[in-house]
């Protein structure tokens, strides 16, 4: 028994460790689109808003998408160079061949949207990790 509680015990911190790793409060998706091009990519606009108080010049970040039962759906990194003023929102635009094709079919509310913000460089050159 003691061996099963040590298992649990250990499993809840490697738990707790991983999502420590990042922030999803720092960065929130405000909207996303996506449609089909001629040439078979798909073009996903997304506006992310910062919850910072200071102008992010770069940051080392990820966004997923999950269905309404928790699923995933796809996931990429936010662009590095990507600057965004405290408190606002910014627009980036990516392609990729038919790897977020699944919301294309799906409606807005049979999606959720997460981010993950591991770190920052702001316009004042300070840096902030979120671990």
């Amino acid at each position: 028994m003691r061996t099963f509680a040590g298992f649990l015990f250990c499993l809840s911190l490697a738990g707790g460790q991983a999502y420590a790793a990042c922030d999803a409060d720092v960065l929130s998706i405000e909207e996303w689109s996506i449609r089909s091009n001629q040439d078979e990519a798909l073009e996903l606009t997304l506006t992310l808003k910062s919850n910072l108080k200071k102008d992010i010049r770069m940051i080392d970040a990820d966004f997923k998408f999950r269905d309404a039962l928790g699923g995933h759906i796809a996931a990429d990194t936010v662009n590095r160079d990507l600057a965004i003023p405290s408190g606002t929102a910014v627009t980036m635009t990516k392609r990729w061949p038919n790897t977020f094709e699944r919301l294309l079919k799906l409606n807005h509310d049979e999606v959720s949207t997460t981010t993950c913000v591991r770190s920052v460089l702001y316009e004042d050159g300070t840096k902030e990790e979120f671990r």
